[in-house]
């Protein structure tokens, strides 16, 4: 939790600075989100009838592009595209500050040349990850949803549902700092992987809890808004909201951890850098 608390207070102080990268795949992430999905599931859990729950149903309420509709698919894409750009942005834009302590949009531009591929390949792994996650996790809630006994089906839904989540930030946690290494150092892409692993293998669980607070803490809040948003443009703006702080928190985390695993001095948090 140690990183994601200074990573809560990094955004606070520099929301202005960050918050550009982060709306505009947010919005289109947003848009890509299906509602209906979302609001079937949560009031069937919530009713007791999981048996309710369809596969394709459960499948669109997790997956980023959702395949409900083309609409769907292409705002996911264009949302996606964005946010490999912006991330791109943002990460250089970190860089420089936590590295020199200067919090300005010069020269960043300029490291996007840079920062752009490996980002496009970190970012294409992510999403694959989720994707097939996302299908997972629907295949088995569809599966115990089936049990005839309505306790044990929802024991068991609750097990695979915190379980799939724990299996997919282990995944993640094996290649979550590699973005920042290879953008800081220069290393190639397996000896980058090599080197955050061996920075990682102490602290992988907690990284992990972090993640987990986060992940559970966004999810809670776009089903809320999927079950209480009293029309689409209220649901559109809230969870662009989550989708934005939630894209934040998990670059800022990256850029903060690498630094304190790697001993690198902080600029930004001397006094006679800060503006």
């Amino acid at each position: 939790m140690k990183y994601t608390i200074q990573s809560g207070k990094y955004v606070l102080k520099n929301i202005l600075y960050l918050l550009p990268f982060a709306i505009i795949p947010a919005l289109f992430l947003s848009f890509s989100t299906d509602e209906n999905s979302l609001n079937a599931v949560v009031e069937s859990f919530f009713s007791g009838n999981i048996a309710d729950w369809e596969f394709l149903q459960l499948f669109r309420a997790v997956s980023v592009l959702n395949f409900g509709s083309w609409k769907a698919i292409l705002f996911g894409l264009i949302g996606i595209i964005a946010l490999l750009l912006c991330v791109s942005l943002m990460m250089a834009l970190m860089e420089k500050h936590m590295r020199i302590g200067k919090r300005t949009f010069n020269g960043i531009f300029s490291k996007l040349n840079d920062n752009l591929i490996p980002t496009c390949g970190y970012g294409f792994l992510l999403i694959g990850i989720y994707e097939l996650w996302s299908l997972l996790v629907a295949a088995l809630l569809f599966f115990v949803s089936r049990i005839g006994v309505t306790v044990a089906a929802y024991i068991g839904a609750s097990i695979v549902f915190l379980g799939m989540h724990v299996v997919l930030l282990l995944c993640i946690s094996v290649i979550y700092l590699w973005l920042p290494c290879m953008q800081i150092t220069g290393f190639r892409a397996s000896e980058a992987l090599n080197y955050t692993n061996q920075l990682t293998s102490d602290v992988k669980w907690k990284i992990v809890a972090g993640q987990l607070f986060s992940m559970f803490v966004a999810e809670t809040a776009i089903c809320l808004c999927a079950w209480f948003a009293i029309n689409f443009v209220w649901f559109t703006l809230l969870t662009t909201a989550i989708y934005a702080v939630l894209t934040m928190i998990f670059c800022v985390r990256m850029e903060v951890a690498y630094f304190d695993l790697d001993k690198i001095e902080r600029a930004d948090l001397r006094k006679y850098y800060r503006r």
